[in-house]
């Protein structure tokens, strides 16, 4: 009898364990899909169907260009680089503006092409969503438009002026100052010869001093805030480089920037 008693507590043991391994693996799966689905809708968010740009991006990179004169075959190609390699850094959801230095009238300038990186397949799983819808939607609709773009911005303007001040000024108002930058990663990159050209402001005959210059009223007229800002600058060197290009240029744009409140991080001469 009591044999019978112990088998029978035995037995009601054994299926209460196995009802609360049930359990826990049913747990498991709900909070295991649970997971996967918001990792899913975290990963999918509603993009504009031309900028690809969600309504909050997580970055936003200023590339602001000013070729005057006509490039030679090295500084083509060495610009081509730079610019595959901008495209590329930047992250998924991050948005890329490209302006062109252009003087300023009574509006502010409009970016040539705006695009965000909406990922590649390397972003996304069969679970999160279609690597392979994902890869087709960046080939064509962000790094195709952009080397297009690209292309296109290698050709000299020959312009008179270069108002590259009221430039970044400008595209700093419209890009990254403004109210959904807060907080987020900002950078302004300018490819320029960097001879500012203007009636109130030009470096062609000679550069002013940075303290005369960063205190005057005509730089106050077109100075930007750029706190938090990292600024990459792209020298673009002339024929002439020796005399209107000396290592005093690069200088003054770096106390101009950090007038400004911007972080330099980066100065680089195009190759040739």
């Amino acid at each position: 009898m009591a044999s019978r008693r112990s088998t029978a507590v035995q037995k009601r043991r054994d299926q209460n364990r196995k009802a609360l391994r049930n359990i826990a693996i049913a747990a498991l799966f709900i909070g295991l899909v649970g997971f996967l689905y918001v990792r899913a809708m975290l990963a999918h968010r509603s993009l504009d169907s031309e900028t690809l740009c969600p309504s909050e991006p997580a970055s936003i990179t200023v590339l602001l260009v000013d070729v005057t004169d006509p490039m030679n075959l090295p500084q083509r190609q060495d610009f081509i680089n730079q610019l595959d390699r901008l495209r590329s850094s930047i992250p998924r959801y991050g948005k890329l503006a490209v302006y062109k230095v252009e003087p300023i009238s009574d509006r502010l300038l409009t970016p040539i092409i705006t695009r965000c990186n909406p990922g590649t397949a390397k972003d996304v799983s069969e679970v999160t969503g279609s690597p392979q819808q994902t890869q087709k939607l960046y080939d064509e609709k962000f790094k195709r438009p952009l080397d297009n773009a690209f292309e296109r911005m290698l050709s000299a303007s020959g312009a008179e002026r270069s108002p590259i001040l009221e430039s970044i000024q400008s595209a700093a108002l419209k890009e990254l100052q403004s109210s959904g930058a807060d907080g987020k990663p900002r950078r302004l990159i300018v490819a320029s010869d960097l001879l500012q050209n203007t009636d109130s402001i030009s470096f062609y005959h000679g550069l002013p001093d940075p303290s005369e210059l960063t205190t005057s009223q005509e730089f106050s007229r077109v100075r930007t805030d750029l706190t938090g800002v990292d600024v990459e600058l792209w020298m673009l060197q002339r024929g002439d480089s020796r005399e209107t290009q000396p290592r005093a240029l690069p200088d003054l744009w770096d106390q101009i920037i950090t007038k400004e409140g911007g972080n330099l991080q980066r100065v680089y001469t195009v190759s040739g």
